[in-house]
């Protein structure tokens, strides 16, 4: 009998940890809604390495971007993937930040592996465009841009680069489609 309250006191309290942590995640991703991102900060990084998820990485990095430290922001995500490969959301940050720094490539290969995580991911399609047009890839850039559109119509910056690669493939007549369409959205 005296095993089995053992058993029991160590099965509740290991459930009120968990709870805790649980409970200090909720109130720190709050924390970051509201912009208060010192205090977020500091419940997040307190948390034993075992017990933040990929939201928590996510989280992390974004406050380390707002303070301007893309490298810790590479590490949170990278972290966040070692906790899940397909965490898309990981791959498209990492792309934004690597767009940023004008590594286009890196960037690119980023809102690759989230398209391949979420297909539907749109701002995905569309900064990978955006990365293929710097780099002169106007015809994947289009293919892109197209797909944006399928995903969401009312995109009105994706019909202005899509002027822009239609000219630039020497496509006049697509072009000229696409800025009476462009037009019409006002």
């Amino acid at each position: 009998m005296r095993i089995f309250f053992i058993t029991l006191f160590l099965f509740l309290a290991n459930f009120s940890l968990a709870q805790d942590e649980k409970e200090i995640q909720e109130r720190a991703f709050a924390l970051y809604n509201t912009k208060n991102y010192n205090e977020a900060y500091s419940l997040l990084d307190n948390l034993k390495p075992d017990k933040k998820t990929k939201e928590t990485f996510l989280i992390l990095s974004n406050i380390a971007q707002e303070k301007n430290n893309d490298n810790l922001a590479i590490q949170y995500l990278n972290k966040a993937l070692d906790k899940d490969y397909s965490f898309y959301k990981a791959y498209y940050n990492l792309g934004c930040i690597f767009a940023k720094k004008k590594s286009y490539l890196l960037a690119s290969n980023n809102f690759e592996l989230a398209i391949k995580y979420n297909k539907n991911c749109s701002s995905a399609y569309y900064n990978l465009a955006l990365c293929q047009i710097k780099l002169r890839d106007y015809k994947s850039a289009k293919k892109n841009l197209i797909k944006v559109l399928e995903l969401d119509p009312n995109n009105k910056d994706c019909y202005y680069n899509l002027i822009l690669c239609y000219k630039e493939l020497n496509n006049t007549r697509q072009a000229k489609k696409m800025l009476e369409a462009y037009n019409k959205m006002g």
